[in-house]
């Protein structure tokens, strides 16, 4: 007796064989044991996932003379055996792609009107429906759509945008989804115990995952791994035949990205190419590692959708402890974008090494956000201490000024003070809002404090620059940031007025006339020495190792 391959070996004879599918094989049998079944299913799905299976499985019930109350067939009577075999005359299975001409359909709308021969329907299985021609498809649709009373049309595809909608509508439609890690390692196990083998679970593990949800390409490639070592089979054997990385050289791999790490990321990368390894699947298993990750910081909720071990969820934990949810999605964007140019590039390796060095950099460099807000929440500017790398502070957050003591609302010249001092910082959150007003927003300057009124002005010179604020939104925004920063509601008004000159030096006798050039630099002078002077720039120096050598308008 010829070898038969573990696919058709352990094809499902019961719908409860059928794994990963229950949404579709409760409907079934339930439309079976209530006599509900529609003259026209279409399966759609991956491949792999059981799509013709089920229209076998429903073929056979619908057929099956000794099948009773339950929707399963019997398995023994001749029906169930010649539709298991594929040699009933009343189950007909076309494959679509190579009978996909009119005059097939029309052949076929020939025969449908002759009664079956030994069951009560005639059955037509039609496999990769969306390659019939168009012609095809027209001749079919009136025959879909009104059959003889013992005519039933199952169809299957894998590429279900390719049915026209005039198909669609004459069919009940059921979508057969990806089959889950944990059933298709329950199923090989299955397998394994009744074949005799032995199989550690990490190689089970390795060929779920190298089949993609696809239960027949699992079984596959456990055939072919049992064909080549034996009967006794580790991850290793797996990885090595299939070209795979074990799950803890992702996880080793992800660590050193987020660590920055880009030394140990470039020397994995290595050892993987010079082993043989699928650089491409590398690429693929490592985004889906990473949209783990990303998915656990904003959802913790949804860990039971991961397919991990309990190990593995726990190192999971703790990579998205290394970095927030803005970093990791930097590094998925550029995993991405390394996936999509890996299908095509003649050096992949090339363009692994290049996307993990931007994944590591991305991962661990400080963003401009984060920047703000340490300098803007440093000491110097009597804020809270600086926040670490890793945790963001928003800019709103960080200008928030500390509570007054014991609840006691400061003086409004106080408060006129704090504004001004606090104005540069407050112009980045209004910026938030009003982008466009806050480069004109930079020559106004809060004046006074009168009432629930905060008076914004600006200087002669600049009095075109109102008409760009005094907008709804502008004034929406400005208001909301100042009274933040003074605890209370307050609105905005605008004024054109000369600012004091309190920092200008006295002018020289009259006696003495001064020169040309240096007269308009005295003011411009003290200013700058007072920028010099201020407390964030002080403390951006500190940060960056730098001096002030020049101020310039």
């Amino acid at each position: 007796m010829s070898y038969e391959v573990l696919a058709r070996k352990w094809r499902p004879q019961q719908f409860e064989q059928v794994v990963g599918q229950e949404h579709v094989i409760q409907t079934l049998a339930r439309a079976i044991q209530t006599n509900r079944v529609a003259h026209a299913y279409l399966f759609v799905g991956p491949r792999g996932t059981g799509k013709t299976t089920t229209a076998r499985l429903l073929a056979k019930a619908l057929n099956c003379p000794k099948r009773g109350k339950n929707a399963d067939p019997c398995d023994q009577c001749d029906s169930c055996k010649e539709i298991a075999a594929g040699n009933s005359l009343d189950v007909i299975e076309i494959d679509g792609a190579s009978n996909n001409g009119v005059e097939e359909v029309r052949e076929l709308r020939d025969n449908v009107r002759y009664a079956p021969a030994r069951g009560p329907y005639k059955i037509y299985i039609i496999d990769e429906v969306h390659m019939l021609s168009t012609g095809a498809f027209n001749a079919l649709l009136k025959t879909l759509e009104e059959p003889p009373p013992h005519a039933k049309f199952l169809l299957a595809t894998t590429d279900v945008h390719k049915v026209p909608a005039t198909i669609l509508s004459r069919c009940q439609r059921f979508d057969l989804r990806r089959i889950g890690l944990k059933e298709i390692v329950g199923r090989l196990r299955e397998i394994a115990v009744a074949e005799k083998w032995k199989i550690t679970e990490e190689a089970l593990l390795a060929i779920a995952r190298g089949a993609e949800g696809g239960l027949r390409d699992a079984e596959s490639a456990l055939d072919q791994i049992v064909s080549f070592k034996g009967e006794k089979i580790e991850e290793a054997d797996v990885l090595g035949t299939f070209g795979l990385v074990s799950w803890t050289t992702i996880d080793q791999l992800a660590t050193a990205v987020l660590k920055g790490d880009a030394a140990a990321a470039l020397k994995t990368v290595a050892e993987l190419d010079e082993g043989g390894r699928d650089l491409q699947r590398l690429v693929q298993e490592l985004l889906g590692h990473f949209r783990n990750v990303l998915v656990w910081t904003h959802a913790p909720e949804l860990a039971d959708s991961f397919d991990l071990t309990g190990a593995q969820l726990d190192g999971l934990k703790a990579q998205a402890a290394l970095a927030d949810g803005e970093k990791l999605l930097r590094v998925v964007e550029i995993l991405t974008e390394a996936a999509n140019q890996a299908r095509f590039a003649l050096s992949r390796r090339t363009v692994v090494e290049v996307a993990l060095l931007k994944a590591a950099r991305a991962a661990t460099v400080v963003s401009l956000d984060e920047l703000i807000a340490q300098i803007q929440a440093s000491p110097a500017d009597g804020g809270a201490p600086a926040p670490s790398a890793g945790t963001y502070v928003s800019p709103a957050r960080a200008a928030a000024p500390p509570p007054s003591v014991h609840g006691k609302r400061p003086g409004q010249a106080d408060e006129a003070a704090h504004l001004k001092s606090r104005w540069p910082a407050l112009l980045g959150v209004i910026a938030e809002t009003a982008q466009l007003a806050a480069p004109y927003l930079k020559e106004a300057e809060p004046l006074r404090v009168e009432g629930d009124h905060v008076i914004l002005g600006f200087d002669p010179e600049f009095s075109g620059h109102l008409k760009q604020v005094d907008t709804s939104r502008t004034r929406l925004a400005i208001e909301k940031a100042l009274g933040h920063e003074l605890k209370r509601t307050v609105g905005v008004k605008f004024a054109i007025e000369e600012r004091p000159q309190a920092e200008a030096e006295p002018q020289p006798p009259p006696l003495v006339e001064p020169k040309a050039k240096e007269a308009p630099a005295k003011a411009p002078a003290a200013k700058k020495r007072n920028l010099a002077d201020d407390p964030i720039v002080k403390k951006t120096a500190e940060l960056f190792g730098g001096d002030v050598f020049d101020v310039r308008e």
